[in-house]
Parts: structure tokens; sequence; C-alpha cells
């Protein structure tokens, strides 16, 4: 298979895996995330204190700490999709443009960051409030924080790519991956932007792995 179909392959396994996480089980409507981030589990990876973990989760046992749970074992399938996309990108445009490289380097280590994320999420779960330490919640935040971050440097980086395109629509979609990591930048300092960030940064990479044929051939034409 080439890269440029498994591309293709894995940006229809991400738009799966994102409406199962996006189905049931839901959160109740005792899960109130505050600070205006309507997404609990972003609201969850940014908590500050007990307080705005009590507001999302409850205490536990609740009904929506097993929701959370059965959300971090499947978006374990989201990074290892999002990975293999930027290791594919890579592959494909390693010979035309180093910047590819460091989508995938940059990409990887967000990935990590992200596990790192869902373990500590995994690990909270079960505490009840009263047992739950600051360095419980700052274990979730500080992983969160930074693949943010990079999430954002490496859509900024992949916009660069499809911005050389001679197709305008190429170029459109450059402008989206550049604007989507320039939200979630803004969203690492005002959290609620953060749930839009990731709603426009899984479109574009989707878009990505679906039209990386299109900007190869443009490549060697």
């Amino acid at each position: 298979m080439s890269a440029e179909r498994l591309s293709q392959v894995l940006a229809v396994v991400c738009v799966v895996i994102l409406a199962v996480m996006a189905g049931k089980p839901s959160f109740t409507n005792a899960s109130q995330p505050v600070r205006g981030i309507a997404d609990p589990g972003i609201a969850l990876q940014t908590a500050r204190g007990i307080d705005e973990l009590d507001a999302i989760l409850s205490d536990s046992p609740s009904a929506d700490r097993e929701v959370m749970r059965i959300k971090q074992y499947i978006d374990f399938a989201f990074i290892a999709t999002y990975a293999a996309i930027s290791l594919v990108i890579a592959w494909a445009m390693r010979r035309r443009h180093w910047v590819a490289l460091g989508v995938a380097g940059i990409a990887l280590a967000a990935a990590a960051f992200d596990v790192a994320e869902n373990l500590a999420i995994l690990r909270l779960l079960p505490l009840p409030l009263s047992e739950t330490t600051p360095a419980a919640i700052q274990a979730i935040r500080m992983p969160s924080m930074a693949k943010w971050s990079l999430v954002a440097c490496a859509l900024v980086l992949l916009a660069a790519l499809f911005l050389r395109a001679r197709r305008w629509y190429l170029r459109a979609l450059g402008v989206l991956e550049f604007v989507a990591g320039g939200l979630a930048c803004w969203g690492v300092l005002h959290n609620e932007w953060l749930p839009w960030a990731g709603a426009m940064i899984s479109f574009g990479l989707i878009l990505s792995a679906g039209t990386l044929k299109l900007l190869t051939h443009e490549s060697t034409s």
C-alpha cells in the first residue's frame, strides 16, 4: 500500500474514532465544567484545582468518572492514529520538504505527552476528592499543556507544506491548519478556546491525510 493510500485509510479510521468518542456513553448533567470550557475532557486536562475537578466529575465513584475512563481508552486509539498519520506524511514528503520530518518529530512528542496525560487521568479517576492531591492534578495539566503546544507547532509546520501547493484548495487547507495551530497556542493561555482548536485540528489533520496524494503529485510534477 502506498503512503498516500495509507493516509486515506488512516483518515477514515480517525473519523470513526472521533465519532465513537463523541457518542455514548455521555457525561451526565452533573458534569458542569467551569471557566467557560464546554468539553469535560478538555476541562479535566486543564483543571487547576479540586473545585474544578469536583465540577467536572463529582466525587468518586460517579457515572461521569466511568464515562471519562471509557473515553480515555478510546483516546489511546486516536493518539496512535494521529501519530501514524504524521509518520505517513513525513515518509511521503521526506525527499521534498524537510519540514515534513519536523511535523513527524513534533507530533510524536505530542503523542508521548498525550499518553502521559491519559495515564495520569486514569490514575486519578478512582481517587475520592479527599485523597486527590494538587500533584495528581498537575500530573494531568502539565503534559496536557505540553501536548497542545506541540500540536500547535506541528500544525503550523504542516500548514507550510500545504501553503506551497499550486491548487487553491490545498493552500486553503494550509490556511486552516495555520489558524488551527494559532488557536491551539491561544487556547494554552485561554483554555476555553481549546475545544474549538481541537475540532479544527482534527478536521485539518483528516483533510491533510485525505489529500496527501494531491500534494505529493504536485511535488513530483
